[in-house]
């Protein structure tokens, strides 16, 4: 089989966990089947010999300069597809299209070529009518400027490379990563799932993490693993810190392990330093597996404070393989992985007091949290790479033979 696999980001570049998953699920599929990946041309320059991987989907922001580059970017990811067409592929498997040209795409099923996604976000609920490019070919209404952007947008679409149809009907299988998120996403009304399925994804490195040996910091450190963005919720766990210390007497460090985004970092330092807790908040880079790996072996507890409909959070079962201890919101799909009380303590969303009462219980309470992580150690499990990438293999096979069906 050929597939083509899109994804907006693809290792070395990576910013979460679904870029690494995606390059494990091609390499497995390499074994048996041609893959050409398709993502963007963020990090080009940093890039050795691939020779399945094209580097050159512009990536467009979300703000006005994104929508200025659309026309331009829609139309490099048609001359892209025509490429990609004559490769002739039997698949194509989307991962991520955040910031892509979802031309590419839509083109590419125009042409006949079954579609599966693997459902990491909550993209797939707009597809095409969010597109920056497409979006202005949709009837809307729209302000006197916006009308002449659309008129504009509508002029590109009607050269040879495009006439696109953003809401022309489309076939597709998905793959979705937890149950919280296909009861959340929506995929617009012209597309028809033929095959759904449920795969939770596992961490890549879970082998490594399972062989951390543990050996705590003298003061207690309750470890962030994440980007530093306001979804994110590094503010509830500066709160949560605060109140450990003021509430429940007990004195404890934070330390913030990932890239920051937006400048948002300064806000979270004044956040600290008026709770009076500036000198027990550690700011750390995104760090490598062996790094993370550090962290978890000296770290008393992880919390996971995320106020958006997280899809999964796969660093609560990186945690559980080395066996911390972990306190998360209880939002979107963190529950499937581990569950509350059963594997980890869980509290309601930007709940800072909850957090630090699920923290001061985990730091006292010795033998019902070593009973707890010994479950969510087990738990762990059911999260190894192989097996997982075996369930893959199977999905594209089932996706191509559900979509080569007549409808």
């Amino acid at each position: 089989m050929r597939i083509a696999v899109i994804s907006n980001l693809y290792p070395p570049v990576v910013r979460g966990g679904y870029e690494m998953e995606c390059a494990a699920v091609v390499d497995r599929l390499g074994d048996s089947h041609d893959l050409l990946v398709l993502t963007s041309t963020l990090g080009r320059d940093r890039t050795g010999s691939e020779s399945v991987v094209r580097r050159e989907l512009p990536y467009l922001s979300d703000d006005w300069r994104g929508a200025l580059r659309a026309p331009a970017a829609a139309l490099t990811g048609a001359r892209l597809t025509r490429e990609v067409l004559a490769w002739r592929p039997d698949l194509v498997y989307a991962w991520n299209m955040s910031g892509l040209p979802q031309t590419t795409l839509r083109l590419l099923t125009d042409a006949g070529v079954p579609v599966a996604f693997r459902a990491c976000a909550h993209l797939l609920g707009g597809l095409f009518v969010e597109d920056q490019f497409m979006r202005e070919l949709l009837p809307a209404r729209r302000s006197l400027a916006r009308t002449a952007w659309h008129c504009g947008c509508v002029a590109a679409n009607a050269l040879p490379l495009l006439r696109l149809k953003p809401a022309k009907p489309m076939r597709i299988a998905i793959s979705w990563n937890s149950h919280a998120l296909k009861r959340l996403v929506r995929p617009p009304s012209f597309v028809e799932p033929v095959l759904e399925r449920v795969e939770h994804p596992v961490p890549c490195h879970g082998e490594v993490y399972a062989s951390v040996a543990r050996v705590p910091a003298p003061e207690p450190e309750v470890l962030f693993l994440g980007r530093v963005t306001p979804s994110k919720g590094v503010s509830v766990a500066i709160d949560a810190l605060a109140l450990l210390r003021t509430r429940h007497g007990i004195s404890a460090r934070l330390v913030v392990m990932g890239p920051e985004e937006d400048g948002y970092l300064a806000e979270l330092r004044d956040r600290a330093r008026r709770l009076g807790v500036e000198d027990a908040v550690e700011w750390r880079d995104q760090g490598n597996t062996e790094q993370v790996a550090e962290a978890l072996a000296r770290a008393a507890a992880l919390i996971v404070p995320s106020l958006w409909e997280e899809p999964f959070g796969l660093v609560t079962i990186e945690a559980a393989f080395a066996r911390v201890p972990v306190v998360a919101s209880d939002v979107g799909g963190i529950g499937e992985g581990l569950r509350d009380e059963e594997h980890a303590l869980l509290f309601p969303r930007g709940d800072a007091g909850a957090a630090a009462a699920a923290l001061a219980r985990t730091l006292t309470s010795s033998q019902e949290t070593a009973s707890r992580v010994q479950r969510a150690r087990l738990r762990a499990e059911d999260f190894r790479l192989a097996p997982y990438l075996d369930r893959q293999e199977r999905f594209v096979e089932d996706a191509l033979r559900s979509l080569s069906s007549p409808a």
